[in-house]
């Protein structure tokens, strides 16, 4: 029973001193506090310095030597500071958590931790897992806090309830600003308590979350970007004055090509275009595999999607043939997928012009159009278009048991194709 309670004491029980361990070359010791706790070692620098004078040397029986300091006022400020680390060990559970676990949280002042120091890693990994266009958006949300608060470095302790609700209220002047960048900053926040609270050991390095009394306004339903079937058919199937040298695409010719496969695969982003790899197509059965570059990261299935690539786009996967691994050569004429898609629609823009269309177009219109389309001219619900387009579903349990068939896409995509081209109605809406 006596060695239970020893070894229970060697286990739990955290242990506390100040000590010395090396000699600077000014002669002086740097004073450590050595903390030893479930059989293992740590020491925390104090900032402390003594000199020969302030130690005490003493033999033990077997005369082994010891040196401990003997500095009055550095002995009673290295106690203030045990007291601080006893009392913190005291208030979380630290049976189960290493020795280096416990001194990275009695030595960290809660109150003090950055948020700016957090949210640029945060903002640092999103753009390592190549997710630049929205890592935008956070950075964006930062420099609103920073500016609202007129600091640079805030602490989570300073986003209390009132002070998110307050800097919400002074963004009036734009819904989506109220809407995306306190949404932002909570993602980022949430983040951080998962990483400093450990709710089983009772370890809570964050105290408050501001975002459990505030409500961020919901963001407006966008207005639609589509277009008529007949404006569509137009742009795509417009004729370009070719260049001199035919070596040369011209730029408008490309943004027509660029808007034809986008439309003709579904609505695909001009983001996951740019983004394809050669690997992507098999070119036996023309089926073209990807993952969404925009929710891959947020999609159990990891936003997986294939689409047939209809005969009337093939020749131009020929024609934009990529380089280096990549499916088009759209990586290699533009430096990322921003300047790709701005470039696109320019020139989509003068295509416009020149046919009297007064729409305002860009690569998104294709996929909204798209969609648009399949709903009211193709008789298919919603939830068929959404899975066409490669959204995310609210049946995600459900998801779960079914092994996906994406063939219902490529059906639905012939009907939108055969309509804009042909006028080819589906009979069930006729």
């Amino acid at each position: 029973m006596i060695y239970l309670q020893q070894t229970l004491q060697k286990i739990i029980m955290a242990k506390f001193s100040s000590c010395i361990r090396n000699r600077r070359s000014d002669g002086l010791y740097p004073v450590y506090i050595r903390v030893y706790h479930n059989g293992q070692i740590q020491y925390i620098n104090t900032g402390l310095l003594v000199s020969e004078k302030g130690l005490k040397v003493s033999y033990s029986k077997t005369g082994k030597k010891h040196v401990d300091v003997n500095d009055k006022t550095v002995l009673k400020e290295c106690m203030n500071r045990i007291a601080v680390y006893a009392e913190k060990t005291n208030m979380i559970n630290s049976n189960a958590i290493d020795c280096r676990t416990l001194v990275e949280i009695i030595t960290n002042n809660v109150t003090d931790l950055s948020f700016t120091e957090y949210a640029t890693g945060f903002i640092n990994r999103m753009k390592n897992r190549n997710r630049d266009n929205p890592a935008k958006n956070y950075i964006l949300a930062l420099s609103r806090l920073q500016k609202y608060l007129e600091k640079d470095n805030i602490l989570f302790r300073e986003l209390t309830g009132k002070v998110i609700s307050n800097w919400i209220d002074s963004m009036n002047q734009s819904a989506r600003s109220k809407s995306l960048y306190p949404s932002c900053v909570r993602t980022i926040f949430n983040d951080a308590i998962r990483k400093y609270n450990d709710y089983d050991l009772d370890i809570i390095r964050i105290r408050t979350n501001p975002f459990m009394r505030v409500k961020i306004p919901k963001q407006r339903i966008p207005e639609k970007r589509s277009v008529d079937s007949d404006v569509i058919c137009k742009i795509l199937t417009s004729s370009i004055t070719q260049p001199v040298n035919r070596d040369v695409i011209s730029r408008r010719e490309m943004a027509r090509d660029a808007a034809n496969i986008i439309f003709c695969l579904a609505g695909i982003n001009a983001a996951d275009l740019y983004d394809l790899k050669e690997t992507a197509l098999n070119k036996k059965t023309w089926i073209l595999s990807y993952n969404r570059k925009k929710t891959r990261d947020k999609s159990d299935s990891g936003a997986y999607m294939e689409i047939t690539v209809l005969e009337l786009i093939r020749p131009l996967f020929d024609k934009y043939k990529g380089v280096k691994e990549k499916l088009f050569v759209f990586s290699k004429r533009y430096s990322d997928e921003n300047n790709f898609v701005k470039a696109v629609n320019i020139w989509l823009s003068e295509i416009c012009s020149d046919l009297g269309i007064t729409e305002h177009v860009t690569t998104y219109t294709f996929s909204h159009s798209w969609a648009t389309i399949a709903q009211n001219r193709c008789g298919v619900s919603t939830e068929q278009v959404a899975f066409a387009l490669n959204h995310s579903s609210v049946h995600k349990i459900t998801e779960g048991y079914i092994r996906k068939d994406y063939t219902p896409a490529d059906i639905l995509n012939g009907k939108v194709i055969d309509y804009v081209m042909n006028g080819i109605m589906d009979d069930s809406v006729k």
